[in-house]
């Protein structure tokens, strides 16, 4: 074999290995960057995600508090209105699109109701005195990393509902004051009932919509018992029992109010009955309430 044949194998050969060598630098580059892609896809965006939904669900329950706030503070004839949105923000580019449903049952088309009966004092053998309100604002979203929850408005009370139960987070307006010790310990109970009256309607969407509040008549009741005579049935119709059957146990059956088996749960409706009370004081708030 000649020198010039050498030389030109030689070449060949060394050209040979840098065309080997930069096509495994370029499967090395493509392999890196598949591995740092899929890294940003499983967990970056995940947990921008998730942070994005915790996020959104506290201003929704923030939201929600606020529509129990206004309702509670406006007297007759004033109009609020409190902005509700229906979606997280989307993560950019890679984000999924995610819808949210807000939904108002008024009163009489809910199956949330609270119902208040006792005998009149003045009317001993007459006909009960009863108060009842309803209506519920709803507000359900499916989103893909967050636990899906339920945010519910109804009876006065703000409440979250989740697969593993549901838990009221600001309190609906019944309290109470008690007076004596020992045992003998009678009470003033407090009713704020809010009827929510309207139209039926829901939203769905990733958009801002609105609720608008306007108060058309308060009404109020007082009248003081015979704690020995007088007791009063307070019948809660709800999508949502585990909620309201926990916080009524902690307000009244573990604070001695009533005992135990004065508290009876059927399905979605609670009933509690309660006795030795030195007054019933009624409020209740008519609202017309709509989606804008």
């Amino acid at each position: 074999m000649s020198a010039l044949d050498k030389r030109i194998r030689w070449k060949l050969h060394i050209r040979g290995e840098d065309g080997v060598a930069s096509v495994i630098g370029t499967i090395f580059a493509l392999l890196v960057f598949l591995t740092l892609f899929s890294l940003i896809i499983t967990t970056y965006i995940p947990a921008w995600e998730k942070a994005n939904e915790q996020e959104f669900m506290t201003e929704t329950l923030y939201r929600f508090s606020s529509v129990k706030s206004v309702n509670g503070i406006m007297n007759e004839g004033d109009q609020q209105f409190v902005a509700l949105s229906l979606a997280p923000a989307k993560v950019p580019i890679f984000g999924k699109n995610v819808l949210g449903d807000l939904t108002l049952n008024p009163s009489g088309l809910s199956e949330a109701s609270m119902t208040v009966t006792f005998a009149d004092p003045d009317d001993l053998g007459g006909d009960p005195l009863e108060f009842s309100a309803g209506g519920s604002l709803e507000y359900g979203i499916f989103v893909n990393t967050y636990l899906n929850q339920r945010v519910s408005y109804e009876m006065g009370a703000v409440l979250t509902s989740q697969p593993d139960g549901g838990l009221i987070k600001v309190s609906p307006g019944l309290s109470y004051t008690t007076t004596g010790s020992g045992g003998d310990e009678t009470y003033d109970i407090v009713i704020n009932l809010n009827d929510l009256v309207g139209t039926q309607a829901s939203r769905l969407g990733a958009g801002t919509f609105g609720v608008s509040l306007t108060v058309t008549d308060i009404k109020d009741f007082f009248v003081e018992t015979d704690p020995a005579d007088t007791t009063m049935t307070m019948v809660i119709d709800t999508s949502y029992p585990d909620a309201w059957m926990n916080w009524l146990d902690q307000r009244f059956v573990q604070t001695g109010v009533i005992g135990a088996g004065d508290m009876d749960v059927d399905g979605n409706r609670i009933t509690l009955e309660f006795s030795d009370l030195d007054s019933i004081s009624v409020k209740r708030t008519f609202t017309t309430i709509s989606l804008e």
